[in-house]
C-alpha cells in the first residue's frame, strides 16, 4: 500500500508510527509533500529511519519516501493507494478534494475546513467520489475512555439523558500551543473553537448519538490581552519556552516541534476562555467550558440521566457512576471504573485510529468512527459558537447544515 502524506507536522507522525505490526511490511510511505524541506526530511527520518538513503529499504515502512514541495502535484502524478492530509487547517480542502477525485482512501485532520464554502466543497467531492472513503482525525472517538462512556449511555443504565456538563482546560504547555506558528492566526486556524474544541463538540455528539441543533456562547480574552510586561505571567512569555502538544511520543515532539512561539499577550483574536450552551437533536442540553492558563490540562464530563449520573475524567482514566435507590429512599449506590488506555498518544486513541484507517484503506471490513459528515457537523458547531460569541445571539445549526448538505437530512 503506497501512502502519501500532505503536511509533515507533529499530528501526522502518530498515523505512521502506529501502523499495525502485521501491516508494517505492506504499508509504505511513498511520498511526503511539505513546502518546508527541513520538515519533510525530518519526518522521513523520524518515521522511516535515517539508516537507509533515499530509495533504499529500511526496517519500518519498506522504503524511503520521495520528498516533494507540492501536494497537489503529488496527488496528481504519483501512484498512491491512500492519503493522509495533515496541513494547517486552511489548506485541507484542495488536497482532500484531489484525493477524493482519485478515489483514494483519505484521512484528513480536523477541522476538515475553516469556512462553510469549504465544507460544501468537501461534501460535494465526497458525494462524487468514484471509490474510497474519508476518515476524519477525531481521535477522541477512538479512546477507550469515550468509547466506554458511549457504551454506558447506549446501555440505558442512565435512563433518559437530560443534560451534560463538559470541559476542556489547557495547562501551561498546551495553552502556549494555541499561540504557536499558524495556530494563533485566526485566518488560518479558523478560531479556537474550530482548531481545538471541535474535538469536544464531536465526541459529545458521538457519546449522545445526536447532532447539534442550536448553540449560544460567550468568550473573551481577559488574561491574554496587551498589557505591560510586569503584568504578564512569566510562564507565558515566549522566552520561557515553546508549548507542548498533548499527544505523541517525545521524539516526534522534539523533531517536529513548531519553533515559532508567539506571545499570548500580543493581539491575536483568540479568547482565553469560552462558555457554551448546546442543544442536541435528541433534546439533551449541555454546557461546554474551555479555559486557558490552567494548572494542568483536563477533559471531564458529567452526564445527568433520569436513572443515573456519570462523572468522567479522561486524564484520570476514571468513570464514577451513581444510581438512586429504586425504592425511592434517600440512599444511592456508586460504582467506579478505571479505564485502561494504551501506550500511544491521546490516551490510547492514536493507535486505534491509525489501525482503523490502515485496515480500512487495505480493504478490510472496518468503518471509521468519524466520517466526513461528522467532521462537517463538528466544524459547523464550532463556527456557530464563534459567531454566537461575536454577536451575542443564539445560532441555529439547521440553516448551516442546509448550506452544506442540501435539503436532505444527514445523520
Amino acid at each position: 500500500m503506497r501512502a502519501g502524506l500532505v503536511g509533515a507536522g507533529q499530528r501526522a507522525a502518530p498515523y505512521f508510527r502506529n501502523v499495525p505490526n502485521d501491516m508494517a511490511g505492506s504499508v509504505r510511505l511513498a511520498a511526503i509533500a511539505d513546502p518546508d524541506p527541513a520538515r519533510r526530511q525530518a519526518f522521513a527520518e523520524l518515521v522511516v529511519g535515517s539508516s537507509a538513503p533515499l530509495g533504499e529499504p529500511s526496517d519500518r515502512l519498506a522504503a524511503r519516501p520521495e520528498l516533494l514541495d507540492d501536494g497537489l502535484a503529488m496527488l496528481r502524478d504519483h501512484e498512491l493507494d491512500a492519503v493522509v492530509v495533515a496541513t494547517p487547517n486552511d489548506q485541507h480542502v484542495p488536497y482532500a478534494v484531489a484525493a477524493m477525485e482519485r478515489g483514494l482512501p483519505l484521512l484528513v485532520e480536523k477541522p476538515v475546513a475553516t469556512t462553510v464554502d469549504g465544507l460544501r466543497t468537501l461534501w460535494q467531492a465526497e458525494q462524487a467520489r468514484p471509490a474510497g472513503r474519508t476518515a476524519v482525525g477525531f481521535v477522541l472517538r477512538y479512546t477507550p475512555f469515550y468509547e466506554r462512556v458511549r457504551e454506558i449511555v447506549r446501555s440505558g443504565r442512565l435512563g433518559e439523558i437530560l443534560a451534560v456538563q463538559a470541559d476542556e482546560n489547557l495547562g501551561t504547555g498546551l495553552t502556549m500551543v494555541q499561540y504557536q506558528g499558524w495556530r494563533q492566526d485566526v485566518s488560518r486556524s479558523g478560531g479556537w473553537m474550530l482548531e481545538k474544541c471541535c474535538h469536544d463538540l464531536d465526541v459529545l455528539g458521538y457519546v449522545l448519538d445526536s447532532h447539534l441543533v442550536r448553540v449560544h456562547s460567550m468568550a473573551s480574552a481577559l488574561a491574554f490581552r496587551p498589557r505591560p510586561e510586569q503584568e504578564q505571567l512569566p510562564r507565558f512569555r515566549p522566552a520561557a519556552g515553546t508549548g507542548e502538544i498533548d499527544f505523541g511520543d517525545a521524539t516526534a515532539k522534539e523533531v517536529l516541534r513548531e519553533r515559532v512561539q508567539h506571545s499570548p499577550y500580543a493581539p491575536s483574536g483568540l479568547p482565553d476562555r469560552q462558555v457554551a450552551t448546546l442543544e442536541f437533536a435528541s433534546g439533551t442540553l449541555a454546557t461546554f467550558t474551555a479555559v486557558m492558563a490552567q494548572p494542568r490540562s483536563t477533559r471531564r464530563l458529567r452526564i445527568f440521566g433520569t436513572e443515573g449520573l456519570l462523572e468522567g475524567d479522561l486524564g484520570a482514566q476514571s468513570i464514577e457512576l451513581s444510581f438512586p435507590d429504586p425504592a425511592g429512599g434517600s440512599g444511592s449506590t456508586r460504582e467506579h471504573e478505571h479505564v485502561e488506555t494504551g501506550p500511544s498518544g491521546h490516551q490510547g486513541g492514536d493507535a486505534v485510529l491509525a489501525e482503523t484507517f490502515w485496515r480500512t484503506a487495505a480493504g478490510e471490513d472496518r468503518v471509521p468512527r468519524a466520517g466526513l459528515a461528522d467532521g462537517i457537523d463538528a466544524a459547523l458547531g464550532a463556527m456557530a459558537l464563534q459567531d454566537s460569541a461575536r454577536t451575542g445571539q443564539a445560532v441555529d445549526i439547521a440553516p448551516l447544515r442546509a448550506q452544506v448538505f442540501g435539503t436532505e437530512p444527514v445523520t
